[in-house]
């Protein structure tokens, strides 16, 4: 594939901050170059990851921006192909909200049984109720026939007792992205399952490490991040720390897992934001923060899509994402990394206590018609 540089030098001075963290994250062994650009191309639809833009640039703007392309690394790594497979049963899902439906009908439809742990039979009606209607969006498209759409729901049963979990090859937690929550969800699953069944959490703010406390040193624990829409977005961000008893071959079996269910799966180090998050809202940030600047609203975004290509602009993205979602998730890595980059910017502060979150509420950086 062929990258275009950035040929505005406005384009890459907002675009500064994204590549250097890019390098940053390769020189910490965070993620390889190549995983990292999949991942921005999957998880954040960027035209191009940002070490091949990197790639790309002249030698001079590469050394104004002080940081040098990162090179792939060498010798031997774990194949999937060691326990390819190995995870082809039963699939636990713990939740019943939006990402918890789309795990759900993306395993469920790669012919998988998903057992669904639900806090109420209500709760988890309302999830067989909502997947039912995204299947039938798939027929109406001509994604999927009629006897397949019964296929998927025959797969799928929900639970209320943790311990209907058993015998599952992973469960997957997606509750609310709050840690006391997810504490206790896995808690509470590590008392009733046995300690051979793998726990992964599907966070996008918190580490692997911040969940091991509440389980048995004998569990495997991981992390599977799907994005949202889970059921179409190919993205998957694998993460097992290395102290886990195992690792390697927990980290084979799930990337392989992963592909067999139809998804892209990247792997990254334990370290909050992994990587698409951890790339791609700092770089947000500095997008409000060139708004701070003086530059309209509509310019910051046509910036980015005219001179970068890409599908949104960063402040629409940020509307669409919540702006208190991206004021707790900076606020998430900046407890962990001391970076005052990755401080939200006051517009973000000010814009939340209007109450202006973004889409959801009808406004944030635009406006937006509220609809029923």
């Amino acid at each position: 594939m062929t990258v275009a540089a950035p040929s505005s030098p406005d384009v890459l001075a907002v675009l500064t901050g994204l590549l250097r963290d890019a390098a940053l994250l390769v020189e910490r062994g965070t993620a390889t170059p190549a995983d990292v650009d999949t991942a921005m191309r999957l998880g954040a639809g960027h035209p191009a990851g940002p070490i091949e833009v990197l790639s790309a640039l002249p030698p001079e703007d590469r050394d104004r921006l002080d940081v040098v392309r990162p090179a792939e690394p060498t010798g031997t790594t774990v194949t999937d192909e060691a326990t390819a497979g190995a995870w082809t049963g039963p699939v636990g899902v713990v939740g019943t909200g939006h990402m918890a439906v789309g795990i759900v009908e993306a395993v469920a439809r790669s012919g998988r049984p998903v057992q669904v742990l639900a806090r109420t039979s209500a709760s988890g009606a309302r999830l067989l109720g909502t997947l039912g209607r995204s299947l039938d969006r798939a027929v109406s498209r001509g994604r999927l026939d009629e006897a397949g759409r019964q296929d998927v729901l025959d797969r799928v049963s929900v639970t209320e007792d943790p311990a209907g979990l058993t015998g599952t090859d992973v469960v997957i937690e997606a509750v609310a992205e709050d840690l006391d929550v997810k504490a206790a969800v896995v808690g509470a699953l590590d008392g009733a399952l046995p300690s051979s069944v793998p726990l992964a959490t599907n966070t996008s703010s918190f580490r692997v490490s911040d969940l091991r406390p509440f389980v048995g040193g004998e569990r495997p624990v991981l992390a599977l991040h799907f994005f949202n829409p889970a059921q179409v977005m190919k993205l998957v961000e694998v993460v097992v720390p290395d102290d886990v008893e195992a690792a390697d071959g927990l980290r084979a079996a799930a990337t392989a897992w992963a592909r067999e269910i139809g998804k892209t799966p990247i792997r990254c180090a334990d370290s909050r934001g992994f990587v698409v998050n951890r790339l791609l809202i700092p770089f947000l940030n500095d997008a409000v923060r060139l708004h701070e600047s003086g530059v309209p609203v509509e310019e910051v975004d046509a910036l980015l899509t005219e001179g970068a290509g890409h599908p949104m602009g960063p402040l629409a993205l940020v509307d669409l994402i919540g702006l208190d979602v991206t004021v707790a998730a900076l606020e998430s890595m900046a407890a962990v990394e001391d970076d005052p980059r990755i401080a939200p910017a006051e517009a973000l502060h000010n814009l939340v206590a209007a109450g202006r979150l973004g889409r959801k509420t009808g406004g944030g950086f635009h406006s937006y018609e509220r609809t029923r």
